[in-house]
């Protein structure tokens, strides 16, 4: 069952977004995507700035997954070699699905493709590859908690705990829409055609990180 999963997911990227790999995170994305600012106006360091991130990560899901009963992938990366930060802990993040759909989940090590070089033995540049550990589900919105999992991750280099320090990518196949947040400053929301996330561009339109609104913007007219 596990394994299925891996196999499902990897077949939805090749049909819907065909330059996303399992085993490459940084090709995971979409034809279009919104890059919201979160943690804006608030100084580092600060509670006050991890919960406005919270609060708006949060609604920014909770357009983006606005049926609580569709069932959705998750993509979890785990690289213990990248554990920096004292405050994380991947039981933490564990604990926000039900223990008896995350027994289900797929769950191995992989070597996947890093976002760095390195010099091989005949001098030449080559993509760094590494041991990490991926971890797939497929479960309802509502069993997810993920007010916990956004938090967990605003919170790690603020230094509050608990921290969340893995890479976790959220993939609705009925929608075709997906969301990731990758700090307290910011998250994506993406998916293959621009109707499909006009709505949350235009509710949320005040939180576009404001550098990239050209771009943005452009998908929309």
């Amino acid at each position: 069952m596990s394994k299925m999963l891996r196999h499902e997911l990897q077949s939805y990227f090749d049909k819907v977004y065909p330059y996303s790999k399992i085993n490459t995170e940084y090709t995971l994305g979409g034809q279009v995507h919104i890059r919201f600012e979160l943690g804006e106006g608030k100084s580092n360091g600060t509670i006050e700035r991890v919960e406005q991130s919270t609060e708006r990560a949060l609604t920014i899901f909770n357009d983006t997954f606005n049926d609580p009963f569709n069932e959705i992938f998750v993509l979890i990366y785990d690289d213990p070699a990248e554990n920096f930060f004292s405050n994380a802990s991947s039981e933490y993040l564990y604990k926000q699905f039900p223990a008896e759909a995350f027994e289900k989940f797929y769950n191995q090590f992989e070597i996947v493709n890093t976002r760095f070089f390195e010099t091989d033995e005949n001098g030449n540049e080559v993509v760094k590859k590494d041991n990490v550990k991926i971890i797939i589900g497929q479960l309802p919105v509502k069993n997810i908690n993920a007010k916990n999992i956004l938090n967990g991750i605003a919170n790690l280099e603020m230094g509050f705990c608990p921290g969340v320090d893995q890479m976790i990518f959220f993939f609705d196949p009925l929608t075709d829409r997906a969301f990731q947040m990758y700090d307290d400053r910011g998250c994506f929301v993406w998916s293959n055609k621009a109707d499909n996330i006009r709505d949350i561009y235009v509710k949320r339109n005040d939180w576009i990180v404001e550098c990239h609104r050209p771009e943005i913007d452009g998908y929309f007219r």
